[in-house]
């Protein structure tokens, strides 16, 4: 192990086990930050956005809070634009759809678009209810901003900051700080940053103005800390816009709140590898299996199961096990191509050699 060493300007070699224990307590604290689903407060973010601001000499932005990002990213696709258009001095004809180019026309086209997306929203966590906040917001942004408002909208990610969603990153130049006493001259304006991470979400950065997003009122995830639902968004705004998630894998929204609609086709040939392993775990692999005609390679007992080889589109012959368990419900587990039998497959989904094997068999 390199040798340890902590000097205000220096901090490099392993960690001692006192300033793992703090790491640890500090890791649980970020982790925090990043699952927030308590509302931000204005009071907090913004003099933290402004300090941003300040610190790059840039002059004191108008800070807008939204309820989602959604909104964010419409409301900064027509302020942006709009400002834009100001700033260049186009004329009334290129912002038919604004309401005027002066300052503040743009702060009340802001609020606008806010609020319109706002209003439009449904809080109800199903696929009608988001998509149509996806439309108002559209709609909104088009009708104040016209094409340039959208498509400064779907650049959104060329001026945003992840806020409290990029916890890990600013947990560990707190760590550098506050655990390992590394002390610089950058820390005063780094306390901003610090700041607008705890106490507010996604924000877009402009010139001339901030939009911060709040916080999902709903977050959900499986053991192993992945964004995952399956009977529900994994993230849920306050204005009803959601997100859904498999196991961390991002999904349409409909596979969760109309799972019949989607079928073992869909499943096997969507496009997208991920969401296509996706799809497959939420439609089951047994009734894939039935609707593709497998071809039973091997059968045992229900307990052992039976073998059996499909063709899948893009992959070729694949294996599968096909169980039955205790609840008498069946299931079907990929299996290595190299397994010959049923017995074969049942031991390694056990990660023991078939000679070693000896399940208990009812009769």
């Amino acid at each position: 192990m390199d040798k340890i060493v902590r000097t205000p300007s220096k901090v490099t070699g392993g960690i001692t086990p006192e300033e793992k224990i703090r790491m640890n307590e500090l890791s649980k604290e970020w982790i925090g930050v990043a699952m927030r689903t308590k509302p931000l407060d204005p009071s907090k973010i913004i003099p933290a956005i402004e300090g941003i601001y300040e610190a790059a000499k840039l002059k004191k932005p108008r800070v807008v809070i939204v309820p989602s990002p959604l909104v964010m990213a419409f409301s900064y696709g027509a302020s942006s634009w709009i400002w834009h258009c100001r700033k260049n001095k186009k004329g009334a004809a290129t912002l038919s759809a604004t309401r005027a180019a002066t300052e503040a026309a743009t702060l009340s086209a802001t609020d606008a678009a806010t609020d319109a997306a706002t209003e439009a929203a449904t809080y109800a966590s199903t696929d009608a209810a988001t998509v149509e906040n996806e439309k108002q917001a559209s709609k909104a942004c088009s009708e104040m901003a016209g094409n340039g408002g959208i498509k400064c909208s779907r650049n959104w990610y060329d001026a945003y900051q992840g806020g409290n969603m990029w916890a890990g990153w600013t947990s560990y130049l707190v760590a550098f700080r506050d655990i390992l006493g590394l002390e610089l001259k950058e820390h005063d304006n780094f306390s901003f940053y610090e700041e607008a991470c705890r106490e507010g979400g996604f924000r877009v950065m402009h010139e001339e103005f901030c939009i911060v997003s709040d916080f999902p009122e709903i977050i959900r995830k499986d053991d192993r800390n992945l964004p995952h639902c399956e009977d529900g968004p994994s993230h849920k705004w306050r204005d009803g816009w959601s997100l859904y998630h498999w196991h961390g894998v991002r999904i349409p929204c409909e596979w969760i709140e109309d799972k019949k609609s989607l079928s073992a086709k869909t499943a096997i040939t969507w496009e997208n590898i991920e969401q296509r392993r996706a799809a497959c775990e939420i439609v089951g692999w047994n009734r894939i299996l039935k609707e593709l005609n497998a071809k039973v390679i091997d059968k045992d007992a229900p307990e052992i199961g039976t073998l059996v080889e499909v063709e899948i589109p893009d992959s070729g012959k694949e294996k599968f096990l096909r169980v039955r368990c205790a609840t008498d419900r069946e299931f079907a587990i990929p299996v290595p191509r190299e397994i010959k039998t049923a017995l074969q497959g049942n031991a390694w989904t056990f990660g023991l050699d078939p000679k070693d094997f000896n399940p208990e068999v009812r009769t």
